[in-house]
């Protein structure tokens, strides 16, 4: 208690009482009496104040003068304090009308605050003068304090680009003048609870579709500020994923035995019958995690995060020589760039652009940058010609002058980029198909990765020699590490695949097909009639035919269009939904770090 000020300490005892966490209890030493709440509530207590704590019927008159006049003095404190808010507030409106009143500008009658000016302004409230510049001058107005705001209390420009920014100024400019903003406490306690509860709501709502679509528990894990070891599980489905829990799992996540019990009791707590796949990445504790839990869960699959496969595949393309040469290289330019600010701004007014492209992967990211850095081939090669980079001292140094003879004079350097992004683009698409949240990425997968190995082999002229090696990466992890039957039979079920010219017939596909209608249709009739209407889907018969169209198709999600087209194959349809509402990444585990962090912190508060 030696480092608490507040004089309250000195006549209260801090108790715990059992059943009753998340609350201070103090102690009277005086009556004996105990108090919820804090110590706030004890000062009221000793001080005889009728508020939220009966009066101290055995407090000497000395210390109730004390509380009382310390009571007092925090009062008054307040009071003075919102009123130099108010003073900072009055000098902002009186500066910014003065900046304004040349053109012309909202009088001062009645204003609190700059939100005033996105009101609508009756004939009392303008002056002479054209009202197109009183809109722009009472905007920038407007926007500099906002600009202000974010200024003063460091907050992420891009904030801004956040819906609920937007709804705040709306809700602020529709109340109009005379609004008392929120306090500390209010942002902290009710408004904060309120929220939760709205949340909770939307969440419900969500949660009401599962038994249609079905739902993949996704996890993945990370590490916070205080170095802890933590897993997120999130449950997804087509009308949005559901932030469940974050575990400390720094004593687990090594152990597959531990990791399987944890991921079992995550199934458990969600829904067995929910439940289709769980998805984490591809490291041996997880796999062997994942296939002990389909022991266990019959009816559901562990799946690798595709985003996670085909980062890997990345990995081990770019330790081949022509792509560890432009990679090693590439990296050397930018990191020289940025790393030197004089450098860097020559480089942005020469090139306009950023070189550095950020994307889902680490490996992503670094290919993205290469087509980057190839479409400003011509840009660079000028600043590093031009005079301003001859007379800066940078071009005197050794290493000012390596990156230059690497722009200007490594003929291998731009061709083996040229002939990395020849034989990586098209996996890198695949990975930003993975990672959208437009559409559920089950269904494509499949048909992405096939697309790819034939768009790197025609890049390469399609001689296989020049292939051979490329495919042979993608293959070791694709087939022995990433594909799954249900990956094939979201293939078979999407229409966008099964009713184009190129559709394939390979074994795997119908293998993987009833491998999963085995699995999620556990009803042997059901089974048997989802098996027959598969052949009105095939043959486009029924409802079917008004479908087939590929501008109907293309328009609509595959899950979406079995819901509109599949009426005349109800046991199919249950099953196509299902497979088709399925994401095939744990992408969304990796969204904002920092939100979690803030979550968590909610959490403990």
């Amino acid at each position: 208690m030696s480092n608490r000020k507040d004089p309250a300490w000195k006549y209260g005892v801090e108790v715990e009482m059992d059943g009753h966490k998340g609350y201070k209890y103090l102690q009277c030493k005086f009556c004996d009496k105990i108090l919820k709440g804090g110590v706030y509530r004890m000062k009221e207590h000793l001080a005889g104040i009728h508020g939220n704590a009966a009066p101290c019927g055995k407090v000497t008159p000395e210390v109730r003068d004390e509380i009382k006049t310390y009571l007092e003095k925090i009062e008054s404190a307040k009071k003075r304090t919102q009123l130099t808010r108010e003073e900072m507030i009055d000098k902002c409106v009186t500066l910014n009308s003065q900046k304004g009143s040349s053109s012309g500008s909202v009088t001062q009658r009645g204003i609190r605050g700059p939100m005033d000016r996105f009101l609508e302004k009756d004939s009392m409230d303008v002056v002479e003068g054209s009202k197109q510049e009183l809109d722009k001058d009472a905007r920038e107005n407007t926007c500099m304090d906002i600009a202000r705001f974010f200024y003063e209390n460091g907050l992420a420009f891009n904030v801004a680009n956040s819906p609920s920014f937007t709804n705040m100024l709306r809700s602020v400019g529709n109340y109009g003048r005379g609004l008392k903003g929120p306090t500390a406490h209010e942002l902290s306690t009710t408004l904060l609870m309120a929220e939760e509860a709205n949340t909770q709501s939307i969440v419900a709502e969500v949660k009401k579709t599962w038994i249609q679509t079905g739902v993949s528990i996704m996890s993945d894990g990370w590490k916070d500020m205080r170095g802890r070891q933590l897993l997120n599980f999130l449950v997804n489905n087509p009308y949005g994923t559901v932030f469940l829990k974050s575990v400390d799992a720094s004593d687990v996540v090594k152990d597959a035995t531990l990791l399987f019990e944890l991921l079992d009791s995550v199934v458990e707590e969600v829904g067995e019958d929910l439940v289709i796949q769980v998805v984490t990445d591809n490291a041996s504790n997880y796999k062997k995690a994942g296939e002990m839990l389909m022991k266990k869960r019959t009816r559901l699959w562990w799946t690798p995060c595709a985003a996670h496969c085909i980062d890997l595949i990345l990995e081990k393309i770019g330790s081949l020589p022509q792509h560890e040469n432009a990679l090693r290289k590439a990296k050397k330019v930018s990191n020289f760039i940025y790393n030197h600010g004089w450098v860097l701004a020559l480089m942005r007014k020469h090139t306009k652009k950023e070189l550095v492209r950020a994307a889902p992967t680490r490996f992503a990211t670094a290919y993205l940058t290469l087509d980057r850095m190839l479409s400003l081939k011509q840009p660079l090669e000028q600043m590093f010609t031009s005079k301003e980079w001859d007379d800066c001292s940078w071009a005197k140094k050794a290493d000012g002058r390596e990156i230059k003879k690497i722009i200007l004079r490594d003929g291998s350097f731009w061709s083996s980029m040229y002939y990395a992004l020849k034989t990586t683009r098209p996996l890198v698409n695949v990975l930003r198909m993975t990672d959208s949240e437009k559409l559920p990425g089950m269904g494509f997968i499949y048909g992405s990765m096939d697309k790819a190995k034939e768009e790197i082999a025609e890049n390469l002229g399609n001689e296989e020699g020049a292939y051979k090696e490329i495919w042979k990466i993608i293959d070791d992890k694709w087939e022995f590490q990433l594909h799954r039957h249900l990956h094939a039979a979201a293939y078979y079920l999407n229409p966008r695949f099964q009713y184009s010219d190129n559709f394939s017939t390979h074994r795997e596909i119908k293998i993987g097909l009833m491998v999963c209608m085995e699995k999620l249709i556990p009803n042997e009739e059901d089974r048997l009639q989802a098996n027959i209407q598969l052949q009105l889907f095939q043959n486009k018969k029924g409802l079917f035919a008004y479908g087939r169209q590929q501008t109907v198709i293309d328009k609509l999600s595959p899950s979406d269009w079995w819901t509109t087209y599949g009426d005349d194959a109800p046991e199919l349809m249950g099953f196509a939904v299902k497979v088709l509402s399925l994401t095939c990444s744990s992408s969304a585990c990796e969204r904002n770090w920092s939100t979690f962090n803030l979550v968590c912190v909610y959490l403990e508060f």
